[in-house]
């Protein structure tokens, strides 16, 4: 059986892309040369897409990333004879290791595992809770810390009202007491759900307070979380769990940002006048 050119794959599998992934791949078929010479950001740009919507959409078709992506289009571009490529001389020796390769290999799968499971609605108003929300509370212990800690630095450059609740029980308490109807919990948990967690969510519920988990798989008893997205490869630990969360946690981001990007550009031109008058003064 013949092999399907990606312009082919993209036209067989269109109808289960989301909307965002549908601009990107009619702008893959109508202008395959610019896809290959350009970066993912760039084709994000042009397809009116956020770069993370080109690299879902790679996902979704099956692909490690967005240099697959290119190698398909470049090989599509060279059987219809509109590309020329100088092709480079193989080595005639084997490299006998390849540092990485197997490590990088595995961790795509991870992270292509991740997304593939994701539910879209759900990511949808996993993003909206975090654009609209008054306050944000980031609470992950152990392993799960190192994630929590990156989702709030990188939203406290784009936002007011973001704190990070440490593993003390008097901040732990301090933070509960901060938080009302108008306050959004984000919990990540990557590893066994701890007493001390399920406590601050028990109370935070009690609160009327807004819920999103994240987590590796659906909790035995009944699930408290407003919105929750699974990362199915935190199950293997190690990097691969790190690595995922961290790619979950950028699309989150991105796309939080694309609903109003002026506003969270203002907001970081902002932040930095205001360090340049500490710095002077």
């Amino acid at each position: 059986m013949e092999k399907l050119s990606i312009c082919d794959d993209i036209k067989r599998k269109y109808i289960r892309l989301s909307k965002g992934q549908r601009k990107v791949a009619q702008f893959v078929m109508d202008n395959p040369t610019v896809v290959a010479t350009q970066i993912a950001s760039e084709v994000g740009r042009l397809a009116d897409v956020s770069e993370s919507t080109v690299i879902r959409f790679c996902y979704a078709m099956d692909l490690s990333g967005f240099s697959e992506l290119q190698d398909q289009i470049k090989a599509y571009l060279i059987d219809k004879g509109e590309m020329t490529v100088v092709k480079k001389a193989l080595p005639t020796k084997k490299i006998k290791s390849q540092l990485g390769t197997d490590i990088v290999k595995r961790d795509l799968a991870g992270i292509s595992r991740t997304f593939n499971e994701l539910v879209e609605s759900e990511v949808e108003q996993v993003i909206q809770l975090l654009h609209s929300s008054k306050r944000i509370h980031i609470l992950g212990f152990r392993q799960s810390a190192p994630a929590a800690f990156w989702l709030y630095k990188n939203l406290v450059m784009l936002r007011d009202q973001v704190f990070f609740i440490q593993h003390e029980a008097d901040q732990i308490a301090r933070q509960l007491a901060m938080m009302d109807e108008d306050s959004l919990l984000v919990v990540i948990s990557l590893d066994e759900e701890y007493e001390d967690v399920a406590t601050t969510v028990e109370i935070a519920k009690r609160k009327n307070v807004q819920i999103i988990a994240i987590r590796d798989k659906a909790m035995q008893s009944t699930e408290p979380a407003d919105a929750v997205l699974y990362v199915p490869s935190a199950q293997e630990g190690g990097a691969t769990c790190t690595i995922a969360i961290f790619a979950l946690l950028h699309v989150l981001i991105e796309e939080m940002v694309g609903q109003e990007p002026k506003r969270y550009e203002q907001f970081k031109k902002s932040t930095r006048s205001q360090q340049k008058l500490m710095v002077i003064g």
